[in-house]
């Protein structure tokens, strides 16, 4: 066992509250205020599922990307919540301030993706610069077997045919679009370009790899960080809340 805030320190540290969001809700969700913790489960989300998974492996704390509660709460009604509380788990979360630290969710997408020499231009988004061009199918069939992925979403109005400088900003980054067209790059993966961001989309190609699928190559990071405070951490095995028919 170890000290529980000996773990939060850890995060804290690494991935500062001061870099959160205004409208975000980093931190504590759920503070059983335990001074000692057994074992963590790390998950992008606390869904049943994973809940279930920390349950049957005794975790008592469990870290996420996505915050449990943004809105205020009036009553303590959510069956997750509940659940949680009533097995004795407490739940912190990392959210914005890991996206914007240095070593953040996009960080852990390149890293996957062999994306290098990374420059931050915008706290969410870094350009890696390859050191050769490619087909832009080519690049993105090496992006699907990197994340184990069978569809990606392009927007190519330009008909981009080859790529060199790419782009990148892990979860919900569509937004981003029209802020991109004052970089030189050709193409940008993110994820939740909704329809709207596609047609701002200019002068380069924009492909959507999913928000779930950019944001799980962090939680491998978020294990190795808590594990060396000496604690065992698992990873939840999580899923798509959808399937394509």
């Amino acid at each position: 066992m170890i000290k529980t805030d000996d773990i939060i320190s850890k995060i804290e540290k690494y991935a500062s509250l001061d870099l959160c969001e205004p409208w975000d809700n980093s931190g504590w969700q759920i503070n059983l205020c335990h001074d000692y913790t057994n074992k963590v489960l790390v998950a992008l989300s606390l869904t049943k599922e994973s809940l279930e998974q920390a349950i049957t492996n005794d975790c008592d704390l469990i870290i996420t990307h996505h915050p449990l509660i943004f809105d205020r709460l009036s009553a303590i009604n959510d069956s997750v919540i509940i659940e949680a509380i009533k097995h004795n788990i407490s739940v912190y979360s990392a959210h914005t301030n890991l996206d914007k630290t240095y070593g953040s969710t996009t960080d852990a997408l390149a890293g996957v993706l062999g994306l290098k020499n990374l420059i931050t231009v915008d706290d969410y988004i870094k350009i890696s610069h390859l050191k050769d061009e490619i087909g832009i199918e080519d690049f993105l069939d090496n992006v699907k077997i990197a994340l184990g992925v069978e569809r990606i979403k392009l927007v190519n109005p330009s008909g981009v045919t080859t790529v060199k400088n790419i782009a990148i900003s892990a979860g919900a980054g569509g937004s981003f679009i029209k802020k991109l067209r004052d970089y030189d790059i050709d193409l940008y993966l993110t994820g939740d370009i909704k329809f709207h961001a596609a047609l701002e989309v200019r002068n380069f190609a924009a492909a959507d790899i999913g928000h779930f699928d950019s944001e799980i190559p962090v939680l491998p990071l978020l294990q190795g960080l808590i594990a060396k405070a000496g604690v065992e951490v698992i990873i939840a095995q999580e899923h798509l809340p959808w399937t394509y028919i």
